[in-house]
């Protein structure tokens, strides 16, 4: 009987395990160094977890990932966003997606996929370890030689390594001649300190338009979509995409850049103009754009020292100007990012050019496998890691076994 490791209990590890069916031609053993299982799961998506995006063309679904584009196109052919569907729905758990095309379980319930995932792993048989740590992957030829912390030693035929960002996890890959790329946080927030954003903790623009500029750098990014005010700067859809794109180039910067910001006030200069000429006799405080919301307005217009209690009628060309340019030229300099502790996303891993891209395997040690994170592919916010995590484990468990 051919004995397969499983190292790591997260999306990809569980996903595997869930799909290896139950078999008296090998055994299978999933070890995860913490004491929880599936914790990304769990918090993901607020903990409703958003499990896929409701792309069904791979093209356009793989242009999401920033790191990965190209090389998964062949992975996605095999395993994509209505596979994924399909096979909860299998196991009658129906995925529908919300107007901004992310996807979670109708429950609203990350605890629904966590259930679902032990339990497809139970039938199967796997056996699942906590608190095994695994320190080293001897290669043996034709076997594995598992070293763990406890000083325990076990021998398998095939290993399937899914440890997502943790450092063990590129650290067993490079004990076996794998190479990894550079590696930078991704999906975060953005630090800034702005007169604007003041007081304004919770409050989001529901559509922007971004573009991150470097000091010493001629490169850009630009970013569109929903941007929210944090207690400590700006995040949002539109930010931890921009984050994504420019994870290498921010960290280079050492996370000190500029963003430009368009809140995307419709006809903006003809709606100011309005107000001057309609509005003429009421107050700059109590009459703005409808796209701006209210506590950011007055915060605009006391950076811009404009009196709150000035008519319309008296507000001049010079303010008039300075309150399109806050408004649809909003430059803000960044200080630092903030990453949300047990969700983050990391880019770089285990360079794809060192694996099969269309069975998992690595080129260069026959029987070892990788999926999920711990490759260098990683996507924009919004169900694309996760759907790495099962395409590249579904294939893992199509071909583990052979």
């Amino acid at each position: 009987m051919k004995k397969i490791a499983i190292i790591g209990g997260g999306a990809a590890g569980y996903f595997c395990a869930a799909n290896l069916k139950k078999s008296n031609k090998y055994e299978v053993s999933l070890f995860e160094q913490g004491q929880r299982v599936l914790k990304k799961v769990k918090i993901s998506g607020g903990g409703r977890c958003n499990v896929t995006h409701n792309i069904f063309e791979v093209r356009p679904f793989a242009s999401n990932y920033p790191r990965g584009e190209r090389e998964l196109i062949s992975p996605l052919h095999q395993f994509q966003a209505k596979d994924t569907l399909s096979w909860f729905l299998k196991k009658d758990i129906k995925i529908i997606a919300e107007s901004d095309g992310r996807m979670f379980p109708t429950t609203n319930d990350s605890q629904t996929i966590i259930n679902c995932l032990e339990n497809e792993a139970k039938k199967n048989q796997v056996k699942t370890y906590l608190s095994h740590k695994l320190v080293r992957i001897v290669n043996k030829g034709n076997r594995f030689q598992l070293d763990f912390k406890n000083n325990e030693s076990l021998e398998f035929d095939r290993v399937l390594i899914c440890t997502g960002s943790s450092e063990q996890g590129y650290q067993l890959a490079t004990q076996l001649g794998h190479s990894i790329t550079e590696r930078a946080p991704s999906l975060f927030s953005f630090k800034i300190k702005h007169p604007t954003f003041k007081d304004l903790s919770g409050i989001s623009f529901a559509d922007c338009q971004l573009k991150l500029t470097f000091k010493d750098s001629k490169k850009s990014f630009k970013s569109s979509g929903p941007l929210l005010i944090t207690h400590w700067g700006l995040s949002g859809p539109a930010i931890l995409k921009l984050s994504a794109w420019a994870a290498r180039e921010m960290k280079v910067a050492n996370y000190k850049a500029t963003l430009h910001v368009d809140l995307k006030v419709a006809n903006l200069q003809g709606v100011l103009n309005d107000f001057k000429s309609n509005k003429a006799k009421s107050k700059v405080s109590n009459v703005f754009p409808n796209e701006l919301p209210k506590r950011f307005w007055h915060n605009l217009i006391q950076y811009l020292k404009i009196d709150s209690d000035k008519l319309w009628a008296d507000v001049n060309k010079k303010e008039l100007s300075a309150m399109m340019d806050s408004i649809a030229k909003l430059e803000l300099n960044i200080n630092g990012q903030n990453r949300f502790k047990d969700e983050f996303v990391e880019c770089g891993g285990v360079a794809l050019k060192e694996i099969n891209l269309k069975t998992m395997e690595s080129k260069l040690v026959p029987g070892l496998y990788f999926a999920g994170e711990i490759l260098d592919v990683d996507g924009v916010t919004g169900g694309f890691n996760f759907q790495n995590a099962w395409t590249t484990s579904w294939i893992t468990a199509q071909n583990i076994t052979l």
